[in-house]
């Protein structure tokens, strides 16, 4: 019996109720609803706790089992959040060290018709709600739309934060202003010393309405937003940087455009899209089983409903191919996550914006047909105790699963060990890891299974 430095927290199958196939290109797809009646769902983030951690704009969170299919209201601020068109409870975004520090952090809009607020807020989850809310930011400018809301944290633990022009261009190249923004706050939210702008939490300015911020493995962060009736954005994060708005839209076109930007250090996108199409959340999605995604930037879309795959240059700096998927088959989708499985959730949000009907507002899986065939024996071949751990803890698995690749990540997604299975019993010693959420995937052939454990 050998030791090993990892770690682990619950079982996860996913127990398939399938509504159907599809194909997306040459890859068929198992696709099934995982939750069906929410009230216009915004954020959907797959926790390290196994559950689907979900907003609903007027003002409610649960958590949702994908598994039983149930919902479990953590949250309940209705009579708190202004909700009117675009507006109410929109992005949120869980601690990275969730286990040991159990912060949600969330934006929303408050306040009456003439005069709408927007204020970032953390919660703390007792193991059943949301508990004693700190107030981070407030004070922004909101409105019936363009609020922005995309939380995203970095790992230096500040928090970004995009926020809208509230429909007011003369917002967005105002540093003093925090609309038309991307902020950056600590976790308390005092202001980080090393912002562009001492004592400020702008990080950049210039923006209209950036509502995706992705964080890829090459070190770069990504950002989607909303153009008028032209020029919807892919871009970059710089700090300190102007993109533009409302002076510029999309590229540095001659004339006025590209004298404003030359005086003006303007950053540009690296991708536009004319007409607009609306673009959402995004992910970086890596799955051989799955060649169309694998590898590339996944936007989920609202007005043109349809998952766009952007395949990026080495260097990261340039879009080099894109695909358009899904198209109208499952309406406009706000959000999307990834599972422990390499399954994809989508959030829908309906036919069309002013769409209500809860019967539209679903989440859906995706699983690559080839992800689907994971034997019941294979799953129950590998066993893990205790769980949670507080020391070492033993791996058990069957003699005809001797040989499995076993890897063990954290909760960004880094490879943490790597090893071959040699023999039935393994002893993990994790005394050099810190109290954390930690995934121990087992792949031996075609067949994969991922379990969680906690520290």
């Amino acid at each position: 019996m050998k030791k090993i430095i990892v770690f682990f927290l619950c079982f996860f199958v996913f127990n398939s109720h399938s509504q159907g196939n599809i194909t997306v290109g040459s890859t068929t797809v198992e696709v099934d609803t995982v939750y069906t009646g929410l009230d216009i769902p915004w954020e959907i983030i797959y926790g390290p706790d196994g559950f689907i951690w979900t907003t609903e704009r007027k003002g409610i969170i649960s958590r949702i089992d994908p598994v039983l299919k149930t919902k479990t209201v953590v949250l309940d601020i209705v009579s708190s959040v202004y909700q009117n068109s675009e507006s109410g409870l929109l992005g949120m975004a869980l601690h990275p060290n969730f286990a040991s520090t159990p912060e949600v952090f969330i934006a929303y809009t408050y306040g009456t018709f003439s005069n709408i607020n927007e204020k970032v807020v953390k919660y703390t989850y007792n193991g059943s709600n949301l508990v004693n809310e700190v107030i981070l930011i407030d004070n922004i400018v909101g409105n019936t739309t363009h609020n922005g809301s995309r939380i995203s944290i970095l790992s230096d633990n500040t928090i970004l934060f995009s926020t809208g022009d509230a429909q007011n261009p003369s917002l967005p190249q105002d540093i003093n202003e925090l609309n038309g923004k991307i902020l950056r706050v600590n976790m308390d939210g005092s202001i980080p010393l090393d912002n562009p702008f001492p004592g400020n939490p702008v990080y950049s300015f210039g923006h209209r309405n950036v509502q995706g911020i992705l964080q890829h493995p090459n070190g770069n962060v990504y950002l989607s937003e909303h153009g008028a009736s032209t020029d919807d954005e892919f871009q970059i994060l710089e700090i300190g940087r102007n993109y533009g708005w409302p002076n510029v839209e999309g590229f540095c076109d001659p004339g006025g455009e590209q004298t404003f930007c030359t005086s003006n250090n303007v950053k540009e996108p690296i991708l536009v899209w004319t007409p607009t199409i609306a673009p959402s959340d995004m992910i970086y999605y890596n799955n051989s089983l799955f060649p169309e995604f694998d590898g590339r930037v996944l936007m989920s879309v609202l007005k043109d409903k349809r998952i766009i795959a952007m395949k990026l240059s080495a260097d990261g700096l340039n879009v080099i191919n894109e695909d358009h998927y899904l198209i109208n088959q499952f309406g406009r989708l706000r959000d999307i996550c990834v599972g422990p499985n390499k399954e994809i959730y989508l959030a829908t949000n309906g036919s069309s914006w002013s769409n209500t009907n809860p019967n539209t507002h679903t989440i859906i899986v995706l699983k690559p047909l080839e992800n689907v065939g994971v034997s019941t024996a294979f799953m129950e071949d590998f066993k893990i105790y205790p769980n949670p751990i507080d020391g070492d803890f033993t791996v058990e698995m069957s003699i005809n699963e001797i040989g499995a690749l076993m890897e063990m990540k954290d909760m960004s997604g880094r490879v943490l060990y790597q090893s071959v299975v040699a023999e039935s019993t393994e002893l993990i010693d994790t005394s050099m890891l810190s109290k954390g959420v930690y995934s121990l995937t087992f792949t031996k052939g075609n067949e994969s299974i991922t379990k969680m454990i906690v520290k």
